[in-house]
């Protein structure tokens, strides 16, 4: 009988407590002979390709996105979450902004432990298992960029404007993926996206749709441990239904 593939949800931002065991996740690891995440972290120009990808082009900041008072309001609101300026970070791009704002402790309650993916690529690390990519930096990165930045910028402002509704929603996030219920955490998604239809379309719906074909190439030639986003497992094209589509058989395992 052919060896199971292991799907598993991520979430990037969590509290140690929070995380399944390492013991539990490498008992599923040593099952399999591959590990698959989004992006291969053994690439050693990852890192290098990530950072890139964050800086705004042609030296702008910004300040050249956003009105005086604008500015000033997420300057505020940094120095709330963080205690350090905005002007620490006007070179960055709005979803670099806002992924340091979430990991302000001040809003998940901890230092936000080391992600699923350090984890697994360690525990394949030591195995001596092979990592595959779903897709690269760069495909990152352009699903990122396919929303101009003046929209992305506009997400932070209305981050900054109400504060209290942004920290909400991720904490609702936070709460629905730790009941391991993927479908309930893409209607929420979806819910809270519903005026980036068009964003979520390349964050997810795409991105799912192209992993596919990546996926089904490599578990028919190993048992492989897969581990994407939360988010891109439920929905009509997420990972889960795309491969029920393909005929495969997806069981539900509580860890």
């Amino acid at each position: 009988m052919k060896k199971p593939s292991y799907l598993l949800g991520t979430f990037h931002l969590l509290c140690e407590k929070d995380l399944f065991s390492k013991e539990t996740i490498n008992n599923y690891v040593n099952q399999t002979e591959k590990l698959m995440l989004e992006i291969d972290l053994s690439d050693p120009t990852v890192m290098q390709k990530a950072t890139q990808g964050m800086i705004l082009a042609n030296g702008k900041t910004s300040k050249d996105y956003l009105k005086p008072e604008e500015y000033t309001k997420l300057d505020e609101l940094f120095k709330n979450y963080l205690g350090v300026s905005y002007d620490r970070f006007q070179t960055f791009k709005p979803f670099i902004s806002s992924t340091v704002l979430i990991m302000s402790p001040k809003i998940i309650g901890c230092q936000a432990a080391p992600g699923y993916d350090k984890i697994l690529a360690d525990a394949a690390t030591a195995n001596k298992m092979p990592i595959v990519g779903l897709e690269t930096v760069e495909d990152q990165h352009a699903a990122i960029d396919a929303t101009p930045l003046e929209k992305q910028f506009e997400g932070l402002t209305k981050f900054a404007a109400a504060p209290e509704k942004s920290v909400a929603d991720f904490k609702n996030l936070y709460r629905v993926y730790l009941m391991q219920n993927s479908s309930e955490l893409f209607k929420i998604m979806d819910d809270q996206m519903k005026e980036e239809r068009g964003s979520r379309e390349k964050l997810l719906d795409e991105r799912n749709t192209k992993w596919i074909p990546v996926i089904e190439k490599n578990i028919a030639l190993t048992p492989s441990f897969i581990a994407v986003g939360a988010g891109h497992l439920g929905g009509k094209k997420g990972v889960i239904n795309l491969l029920r589509k393909k005929g495969y058989k997806l069981t539900p395992i509580k860890i």
